[in-house]
Parts: C-alpha cells; structure tokens; sequence
C-alpha cells in the first residue's frame, strides 16, 4: 500500500478512516506496518454511481483518456498551454464555440483549394477557391441549409488572362436555391472575384 499512496477499500469496517466513501490514503510517518490509513470528504468514491469524486485540483504528469471530457463550472473555463493545439481529425468535424472569438496574436487561416478541373461541388469544408483553369469552369454551391446560416465562401479567379463569356466561371445554386435571387451567377472579365454568404435556409447573397 506504501508503494502507491492511496487505496480504496470496500466493505472494511475497522480499518478505514474518515468519512463514507471516503478513498483511502496512506499519511504519516511510517510505523511497522506501513504509514497509517486516512480518508477525507475531499476525495470519495461512489460504488452505486461508479463515481470518483475530488475536490481541489488534480495534477497530471501522464496522459488522460476517456470516452467522454465534461466540464462543469459555474464561471469560466479556461485552456492554457504552450505551444500548438489540434481539434478533430476529420475534415467532416464541426466545432461549435458559444460567444466570441479572439485572436489576439497571429492570424487566421481558412481551407483553400485549388480549383484546376473543369467542375467542382463545394465541400462543407471550402472556404476559399482559386481557380487556375483558363477553360470553362462550373461550381456547384450545397444547399444553403446543409452549409448552414453564416457560412461565408470566397471563389477567386486566379488565372492571369480576360475570362471571356464562353470561358466564363459559373457558379450554380442546388436543388432550385437562389444566388442573389438568380439561379446561377457568372465571373467574367479580368480577375473577377464572388464572395457570398449563406442564410442557412434557401438563399445565398452576394456581399
């Protein structure tokens, strides 16, 4: 017991101390056998919950895993580390904030793709498209509702060259969707550029 500093007892009628429920710990100066048992309301185990209980802080040298991260406060809740963080693993994963968002030192990135074929569907995911095809172009928007209300997306015309009408980017709304109250909309001319927003429900518009 010396060897790991804490034990929970179940069942023991004599030899556990402090409260119920109460996790065992070894405290004290050792004796001949072992340091002696105590037990505080600060740190319980529940057998009928199948919960460990701790009041205070806990420190961590190794790694935490679980199924599931809860954190309950009546405050704030804050994450501080040095150097880089990573969320999610999937380019399908959506991380949801609540309130505003601050970058105080250094800057935003957004997923930029490079169009170079001659059509493209818009991922959940695209943020910004380059085109770099001097041909034909068509991108097709999802549905304002799957993109969501707020979603912004930025189409580039990044080829060097006037884009003529036959040659034209045409960006295409899904299932019957307006686009500035037009079906479709067309970048022509010397490096044009559409940004639009979504309102979640049916509609996107130019801004």
């Amino acid at each position: 017991m010396g060897a790991f500093g804490w034990v929970h007892i179940s069942g023991a009628v004599d030899c556990a101390q402090g409260p119920d429920k109460a996790v065992q710990f070894a405290t004290g100066a050792a004796g001949n056998f072992g340091r002696p048992l105590s037990g505080s309301s600060n740190f319980t185990y529940n057998e009928t919950t199948k919960s460990l209980i701790l009041t205070g802080s806990m420190f961590i040298s190794g790694t935490i895993k679980a199924n599931a991260f809860d954190v309950i406060t009546t405050t704030k809740t804050e994450i501080d580390i040095s150097g880089s963080t990573s969320f999610g693993d999937d380019s399908s994963d959506s991380h949801i904030f609540t309130g505003s968002v601050a970058i105080v030192s250094g800057g935003l990135r957004q997923h930029y793709y490079k169009l170079t074929t001659a059509s493209h569907t818009v991922q959940p995911y695209d943020s910004i498209i380059g085109v770099s095809s001097s041909n034909f172009v068509s991108i097709t928007l999802p549905s304002a509702a799957t993109a969501g209300f707020g979603k912004i997306l930025i189409i580039k015309d990044e080829f060097d060259a006037t884009r003529t009408s036959a040659k034209r980017i045409a960006v295409s709304a899904s299932g019957g969707q307006k686009i500035d109250h037009s079906a479709t909309y067309s970048l022509t001319g010397d490096s044009p550029a559409l940004s639009i927003y979504s309102d979640g429900i049916s509609k996107w518009f130019i801004y």
